[in-house]
């Protein structure tokens, strides 16, 4: 019959402050459910801690009990100064397209005029590339045309 192992006043403590950590937590969330309140971690990187949100018409800013940090309760990000919800959100569409056409671009081997910076696709020929905006250029290297880059 093996004894029970001691555990220390130290130890007992951190697991009772474990236990009544998460009690309060799922406490929290069943009665943000209850009332119908939104829920959602704090959008600060060094915070993330989980917030429970009453609902008020027009007012989306938003400051985090825990790291004091203001955020967008309708956006889910910290607050964006300086811009309305859907002048950020549209900036946001757009920024993710832009990442979405470079990462096309990289995998598939586009290069940038180096004159109006537009992309181009090479789908045969040599590496002698004129632009729309008629600019000649190298599509090996990227710089523009001249007769040494018969060798890039």
């Amino acid at each position: 019959m093996a004894l029970p192992s001691k555990i220390s006043d130290a130890e007992c403590a951190n697991e009772l402050e474990m236990q009544y950590i998460l009690e309060d937590s799922l406490t929290s969330r069943y009665n943000a459910l209850a009332r119908r309140e939104e829920q959602l971690y704090c959008p600060n990187k060094r915070c993330s801690k989980l917030l429970i949100l009453d609902p008020v018409e027009g007012i989306t800013k938003g400051k985090c009990p825990s790291c004091k940090g203001p955020f967008c309760s309708q956006c889910r990000v910290p607050w964006h100064t300086g811009r309305n919800c859907d002048k950020f959100q549209k900036e946001e569409k757009d920024r993710e397209n832009d990442i979405r056409v470079k990462l096309l671009a990289e995998n598939r081997k586009w290069k940038n005029c180096p004159h109006c910076n537009s992309l181009v696709e090479k789908v045969d020929g040599c590496m002698h590339i004129t632009c729309r905006c008629k600019e000649q250029f190298c599509y090996a290297c990227g710089e523009t045309w001249s007769e040494r880059h018969w060798n890039c």
